[in-house]
């Protein structure tokens, strides 16, 4: 014999293994990751703004004169672009975390994220013309919110495939 009586045979169902227990809801995901990335990209925009009012503090300024300043910010400071990078890194968080909890129909959860997360930065971005730049700030945090999915998606995948060698 060459299969012992008490031992079944191998079937489909044991080479795969059903997808990892727990995922999650997918409203649950959506809101999560959006949290992750409007709540980051907020908390990141006031330390950039307490750090950009504490450098020009020392230059006498008046009350006014720094509040004005501060909600002035030259775009093409250092301060302002590491904000911006600061963002964008919390955008691709927010997907990674966002696919990480579904873990099945991740990229529609990431898009309704994208969106959900698109509109409430421009609606928290006060009132802002929508020109260019408005829409390539859009468009770049929905990519990085797609591309964190993509990271999830594949860190979800790894998980749920079947090991062929018993690990060393």
């Amino acid at each position: 014999m060459s299969t012992p009586p008490f031992e079944p045979p191998e079937t489909d169902s044991t080479k795969h293994p059903r997808p990892p227990a727990g995922a999650g809801s997918l409203l649950r995901a959506v809101l999560t990751g959006a949290a992750v990335d409007i709540g980051g990209s907020v908390l990141t925009g006031v330390a950039i703004t307490v750090l950009y009012a504490l450098q020009l503090r020392d230059q006498g300024l008046s009350p006014t004169e720094l509040r004005d300043a501060v909600a002035n910010m030259p775009h093409d400071s250092a301060l302002y672009m590491t904000g911006l990078l600061l963002g964008l890194a919390m955008s691709l968080l927010g997907g990674y975390v966002c696919a990480r909890i579904a873990r099945r129909d991740e990229y529609r959860a990431g898009v309704a994220m994208a969106i959900l997360s698109g509109v409430a930065g421009l609606a928290l971005g006060g009132p802002v013309t929508f020109d260019e730049m408005t829409a390539l700030l859009v468009l770049s945090g929905a990519g990085c919110n797609l591309l964190g999915v993509k990271v999830g998606v594949d860190h979800n995948r790894r998980l749920q495939a079947p090991t062929d060698a018993p690990a060393p």
